[in-house]
């Protein structure tokens, strides 16, 4: 029975019994911030089992049972992945889940169905073993009333068979209950123990757990107390690998046939066959590989924090094991496409984004091989004094990450291999240091902000929050509720006081959701000042940085609140992000997502999700599209809605951005060859899109691994852009001689007489060199060390000249070496023979600058450098030959 088949009869066996059948969710957490990934089946339902109503997308009414196949990620043991034959770090977890419906009979009665009955997976009921809580006398009644037989079922206690593990004693509080765990023997070709030694072992590869019945039916408290739920839940768990690997008659998952096309692809890439200690590497490299291609796919990035760096890390440990097999270049994305040939079918993700993954994925490869050649060859350096049993200081490995970016997870492994430990308390130690010395930089000012927060968190306490009113409008009577001067509050603020002014309601916005902060005026009887920009408390306090400017600013004054007209500039950079991340997402595909962004009347900058440059004709589609929809006038429309529906409609939400339970969502009311803007933003906006008026970028760039930047201007200073270029080209083709539309040829015409020209140079500079040779003048053979060498001296030659002169002397007269100077420059040479013996260019050169106090470098053959007093170079050669 094939992966699929045994995937596909879960889900329609309990389908047959009333459930809904749903695919599986992203890897990525929607609403949990306590995970990284997805790690189980029932993560995602878990809204559900603590009493949310049961109802999804698409499917009518409340559904209180539910079956998937979840694509799941733990990572808790990367390091043994490969090294055994049990851990995984992606894999499917086949579940049925039961919200306060049915419980442990209807549960074990439709396991021991699913496993046994011929027309599903038929599996000997005699083989069958179960473990349960040491107390759950429910579930032991349950079992033998199906079939099996006392002496097939342990009892375990909080530590093996209960949801979370040791609970009762141990917490947390909350939903928790018993588990039966189920086994199957695959019989003595597998191992000679019995049921009775995984009693006393708990380890077998005989008795091998296929599938996990989970009981949560109370509800922990305070001192252990167990207090039985009102409605029980069922949350059960198979290991799809595993039940394949029991149906197929493998030894481990990575014999089943979703593994063994990656295996194969490894040995045929690495031309390594997969047996023995070197088959460590074939695991880990396909096992990586599926992982790496299953997180992508969700839309995780390369980076150095979080989930982006879980994958990376990933994607490094099987480079490393690569390098080890005799890879010297990438190779990982070719397993992608592997990966979505066998699993496609089901997760369409993985073929939609392929070309995506691969792409990140060889971008990410060629990085890493650069920086493990580097890190292994310094490693080895260190560990050369070392041996077995001794230790790698902690600063050494620190210094292979902070200079070397090489993960300390390798430098770990890679001196495992030797015997040799490292000093993970040092490596931590220097970590910190490094950290505190820019965490110190920030103290002081967090200092202060601390301390004026207390200030605030009294006013909110009294007052509430500023009330924003600047969507409608630039300018608002409000009164001032507090003034601020560094973490002191005070009454009066005189003329020429900087201040920071709280008042009870502003159309100032607020630097925030990379807009900046809004600039403008406060006028009142007697008075006025500048602010200069508007920032937000944590408590929800708009701050107006402010100069007095004329009188005395007090606080209960009622002042004139009037915005800059410049934020209406302002507004038409913010909508054109929305619009230029929607013409990206329609260009490049479905991975951009925003990174980071800029908002000010001047101009706007959008960083997003993007592992290469953009090309010159997708950069200029991406533009035209936003164009379009500014040409198109389309109205622009915000309203207030639940999170929830809001992300049904698809509206855009910010990565690892927090929401509260109602979100305001900005919508262009219209769509652009089937492409629309719908987002969540707190930001201000034009009112039709034609306020725009156009849009021009004028840069794209890599901000970080992973992703890139474009810089762009908007209406007036679009316009004025334009003109200025123009202006610059027409002044360029008044200077060449030739209209605008003919300056690309002219250019290239020059640049093909520089190149003319300067070969002409090169070989006048070359003749000069040989009318100063003389014929064979001033090129006598000398000897020492057993290689015969040359060193000649001309006057008004460059390094080119001097390499090409080194070259045919080095051919005419069979020399080892020649060392050919002009004014400071100096250029050695070695000939084939001699490099085989030993001789390097660069080795002389370092010696030569020794003695002669100039400076250069090579390597192999050539070597060259400036600097040089060449009578003294040469008077030296002779002895750092010998």
């Amino acid at each position: 029975m094939t992966t699929a088949e045994i995937r596909e009869k879960f889900l329609r066996f309990f389908e047959s019994k009333g459930h809904l059948r749903l695919p599986s969710f992203s890897v990525v957490p929607e609403d949990d911030p306590t995970l990284l990934f997805i790690n189980a089946g029932m993560t995602p339902l878990k809204p559900y089992f603590m009493g949310k109503k049961p109802v999804f997308p698409g499917h009518e009414g409340e559904w209180y049972r539910v079956t998937t196949c979840q694509k799941s990620v733990r990572t808790g043991d990367i390091e043994n992945v490969g090294r055994t034959n049990r851990h995984q770090t992606v894999f499917e977890m086949l579940g049925n889940f039961s919200f306060g419906d049915y419980f442990k009979k209807e549960a074990i009665e439709w396991a021991w169905e699913f496993l046994t009955s011929p027309e599903w997976l038929g599996l000997d009921p005699n083989r069958i073993y179960v473990t349960i809580y040491i107390d759950d006398d429910e579930a032991f009644a349950h079992w033998t009333r199906v079939g099996v037989p006392p002496e097939r079922i342990h009892r375990f206690g909080a530590d093996e068979n209960f949801w979370p593990q040791n609970a009762p004693t141990q917490g947390p509080n909350g939903p928790c209950g018993p588990c039966s765990e189920i086994y199957y023997d695959r019989g003595p070709e597998f191992g000679s123990d019995t049921w009775a030694d995984y009693y006393e072992t708990r380890e077998s590869n005989r008795f091998v757990e296929i599938w996990n019945l989970v009981f949560p039916q109370y509800n922990r408290k305070d001192g252990g107390v167990l207090e039985p739920l009102p409605k029980p839940n069922i949350d059960t768990g198979m290991g799809l690998s595993r039940v394949a690997m029991v149906l197929q008659g493998v030894t481990d998952f990575y014999e089943t046939d979703e593994f063994t096309p990656l295996i194969q692809k490894v040995v045929e890439l690495t031309g390594v066959s997969y047996e023995g200690p070197r088959s460590v590497a074939h695991r880990v490299m396909a096992e990586h590989a599926r992982a790496v291609t299953f997180i992508l796919s969700d839309g995780v990035h390369f980076s150095n924090t979080g989930r982006g760096y879980v994958v990376r890390r990933l994607l490094r440990r099987a480079v490393r094991f690569g390098y080890l097999l005799g890879l010297r270049e990438p190779f990982l994305y070719k397993l992608a496409e592997v990966v979505a040939e066998v699993m496609g079918g089901v997760y369409p993700e993985l073929r939609a984004n392929l070309e995506s993954i691969q792409k990140q994925i060889r971008l990410e490869e060629e990085q890493f091989f650069r920086t493990l050649e580097a890190g292994i060859k310094r490693l080895d350096t260190m560990l050369a004094g070392l041996g077995p049993g001794d230790t790698l200081s902690g600063k050494d490995a620190f210094t292979l990450y902070d200079t070397y970016g090489f993960p300390l997870d390798l430098t770990i492994e890679i001196a495992g291999e030797h015997g040799i430990q490292v000093d993970t308390e040092g490596f931590e130690k220097a970590l910190e240091e490094q950290q505190e010395r820019a965490r110190s930089k920030t103290a002081f000012s967090r200092e202060l902000f601390q301390r004026r927060s207390e200030a605030l968190a009294a006013l909110v306490a009294d007052y509430g929050g500023t009330q924003f009113v600047g969507y409608e409008s630039l300018e608002a009577q409000a009164q001032v509720k507090l003034l601020l001067v560094g973490e002191q509050a005070i009454e009066e603020a005189p003329s020429g006081t900087e201040v920071q002014v709280v008042l009870d309601r502003t159309p100032f916005y607020a630097e925030g959701g990379g807009q900046v902060g809004d600039t403008g005026t406060l006028e009142w009887e007697g008075g006025w000042a500048r602010v200069t920009t508007t920032q937000k408390s944590p408590e929800g306090v708009f701050l107006h940085l402010a100069r007095v400017e004329e009188g005395t600013l007090k606080a209960g004054t009622s002042v004139r609140a009037l915005v800059d007209i410049h934020r209406r500039d302002t507004e038409k950079n913010h909508t054109a992000t929305h619009l230029l991340h929607a013409a990206l997402r329609a260009v490049l595909g479905p991975h951009v997502q925003q990174r980071g962004s800029y908002v000010g009347p001047d101009r706007l900058r959008f960083d997003f999700s993007q592992f290469e440059p953009i090309s010159p004709r997708d950069l200029a589609r991406v533009e035209m599209l936003v164009n379009r929809w500014i040409q198109a006038d389309f109205p622009v429309s915000y309203t207030y809605k639940p999170l929830e529906e809001a992300r049904k409609e698809g509206a855009m939400a910010l990565f690892g951005e927090k929401y509260g339970d109602v979100v305001r969502v900005v919508s262009v009311e219209g769509s652009i060859d089937g492409v629309s803007s719908k987002e969540l933003c707190g930001g201000c906006h034009v009112r039709r899109t034609g306020e725009i008026g156009s849009l021009v970028i004028v840069g794209e760039e890599a901000v970080a691994a992973g992703v890139r930047r474009i810089e762009a201007l908007t209406g007036a200073a679009a316009t004025a852009f334009v003109r200025e270029t123009l202006e610059r080209i027409q002044a360029l083709g008044r200077e060449l001689g030739v209209p605008p539309d003919q300056l690309g040829e002219r250019v290239r015409k020059l640049q093909e007489e520089l190149k003319t020209r300067e070969r002409e140079l090169e070989r006048l500079r070359l003749e000069l060199a040989r009318a100063q040779l003389g014929g064979s003048a001033g090129t006598t053979l000398r000897e020492a060390g057993g290689y015969r060498y040359l060193a000649v001296q001309l006057a008004g030659l460059e390094a080119g000249a001097l390499r090409g002169v080194a070259d045919e002397l080095l051919e005419r007269h069979k020399a080892d070496l020649v060392a050919v100077g002009s004014g400071q420059n100096l250029v050695i040479k070695v000939g084939k023979a001699a490099l085989e013996r030993g001789l390097d260019a660069g080795a002389v050169m370092k010696r030569l600058a020794e003695a002669a106090g100039g400076r250069g470098g090579g390597k192999g053959g050539l070597a060259q450098g400036g600097g040089f007093n060449l009578e003294k170079a040469f008077a030296a050669l002779e002895g750092v030959l010998g």
